[in-house]
C-alpha cells in the first residue's frame, strides 16, 4: 500500500512570541483540557503513528479497522514521550461511485483523485470506493482506496474556500446541492453525506469542524489553499485560518507540516524517518522543545 512519506518533527528556534504565549498559559501549551489535535495519515501500526507521532489508545475507542494509509483526526494528551488518544475519527475525503475518464483518470462525484501506481487497483466506473488522503487545491491525493457497499451514503469532507451568496457551494469538483448555506465561512471544514447525482451531492446531512470540540492546538499534515486577495489562507483540512502579507510565498503544491491554533499557524521542520521511530513533541506544538527519536 502506497503511503505518504513518514514525517517526523525537528522543532528548534521557534518564534519568541509563540514561546512566550506557551509559557503564560500552561494548559493551552499542552493542548488544554481537550488535548492536542493530530490530523494526518497513519503510517504504521503498533498503536498508530500519525505525523511521526506515536499514539496509544484504549480498546474501547474501536479503532481496529484503521490501517496504514487511512487519514485520521486524533484528540490526544501527552503521555511521556508519546500520546494517549481520547478520541480517534477516520477522515474520508470522498465516498461514492468512481468515475473513470477516457484517459484513465479517476474522479468521485466530479472531484479528481490522484493515484500512485500501486494504488491503481481494478476500479471501474460505478464502483463504490472510499478515498483516504489529503486535499490539494481541487483534488484529493489518495493515500488509500477501499471498496465500500453501494448502499451506503455518499460523502465528501473538506475545506470550503469560496463561500458566497452568489456562488454555488463546491468542494473540489463536487457541487453541494439541496442546501442553502448559512453561517459557513471560508476555511470551514464540512462533512456532507447524501445521494450522488453525477458531479454533485444532494445533501441529507451536513456537519462542520474537524473535532466535536476544538482542541487548543493542532498538529496537521496537509497543503495550503491559494490565498485570497485579503491574504486569508488555511492548511486544507485544519479548520484554522490565518493571513499573510506575502501571498506569493504560499505554495499550494508543497505538502506542509504545521502546528496551529486559532489565528496562528507555525511551520514545523520535517525530516524523513522509518516506521519504527517516533519524534515526540513534549508539551505540545508551541512548547519550543526540540524533538528527538526514542
Amino acid at each position: 500500500m502506497w503511503r505518504l512519506g513518514i514525517l517526523a518533527t525537528a522543532i528548534a528556534g521557534l518564534c519568541t512570541a509563540f514561546a512566550a504565549l506557551a509559557e503564560t498559559d500552561e494548559n493551552e501549551r499542552e493542548g488544554g483540557i481537550l488535548g492536542t489535535g493530530i490530523v494526518g495519515t497513519i503510517t504504521a501500526l503498533g498503536s498508530i503513528y500519525v505525523n511521526g507521532q506515536h499514539i496509544l489508545f484504549d480498546d474501547d475507542l474501536g479503532v481496529e479497522h484503521l490501517l496504514p494509509g487511512h487519514t485520521v483526526a486524533v484528540l490526544a494528551q501527552p503521555e511521556g514521550a508519546r500520546w494517549r488518544a481520547s478520541d480517534v475519527r477516520q477522515i474520508l475525503p470522498l465516498v461514492g461511485p468512481a468515475q473513470i475518464s477516457t484517459d484513465g483518470q479517476l474522479a468521485v462525484m466530479g472531484t479528481p483523485v490522484l493515484l500512485a501506481e500501486d494504488l491503481r487497483a481494478d476500479i471501474a466506473t460505478g464502483d463504490w470506493i472510499a478515498v483516504s488522503g489529503l486535499w490539494q487545491a481541487g483534488r484529493v491525493i489518495a493515500t488509500r482506496i477501499d471498496p465500500v457497499n453501494g448502499g451506503t451514503s455518499a460523502r465528501i469532507e473538506g475545506t470550503l474556500f469560496e463561500v458566497g451568496e452568489d456562488r454555488p457551494l463546491l468542494l473540489g469538483g463536487t457541487a453541494i446541492t439541496g442546501l442553502q448555506p448559512q453561517h459557513l465561512q471560508d476555511g470551514d471544514v464540512i462533512r456532507v453525506t447524501g445521494k450522488p447525482v453525477g458531479n454533485s451531492l444532494l445533501v441529507s446531512q451536513l456537519e462542520t469542524g474537524v473535532f466535536a470540540d476544538a482542541p487548543g492546538t493542532i498538529l496537521i499534515e496537509g497543503y495550503f489553499s491559494a490565498p485570497k486577495a485579503s491574504g486569508l489562507y488555511t492548511v486544507l483540512g485544519s479548520n484554522i485560518v490565518s493571513y499573510t502579507d506575502t501571498p506569493e510565498m504560499i505554495d499550494p503544491n508543497a505538502r506542509q507540516f504545521f502546528c496551529g491554533r486559532v489565528g496562528e499557524m507555525m511551520p514545523v521542520a520535517a525530516v524523513q524517518a522509518d516506521d519504527t521511530r517516533t519524534f515526540p513533541i513534549p508539551g505540545g506544538c508551541f512548547a519550543g522543545t526540540e524533538a528527538k527519536a526514542d
